[in-house]
């Protein structure tokens, strides 16, 4: 009886640790890469930055979006986009949650 009750115990313990892993979608973008990018620059250029966007639609070239998603297996979940948009080839402006920071 008591051998029974040790095996269900463990058996218990066991199916009581499921293991669910983090999700990670997008772009990962770090600080230092978005702080390179400036107005002006060709899309060469950032993609050469930053890589190729995560969304891009071939209906509009003009405008790029790098989007971040992670689920941590605890916690909060976060994201970040930024969103480029370009004219004749040259960036003009950025929007989004991560932008570049002016240094001191």
């Amino acid at each position: 009886m008591k051998q029974l009750f040790v095996i269900l115990l463990s058996t218990l313990a066991m199916t009581a640790c499921i293991y669910t892993p983090s999700i990670q979608q997008g772009n990962i973008l770090q600080q230092e890469e978005v702080n390179k990018i400036e107005p002006g620059m060709t899309k060469a250029q950032i993609a050469y930055v930053l890589g190729k966007p995560a969304l891009n639609t071939n209906l509009d070239d003009s405008t790029w979006y790098y989007l971040y998603y992670m689920k941590p297996s605890r916690g909060e979940s976060r994201s970040k986009r930024l969103i480029l948009h370009f004219v004749d080839d040259k960036l003009e402006r950025m929007e989004g949650t991560i932008k570049p920071e002016k240094e001191s």
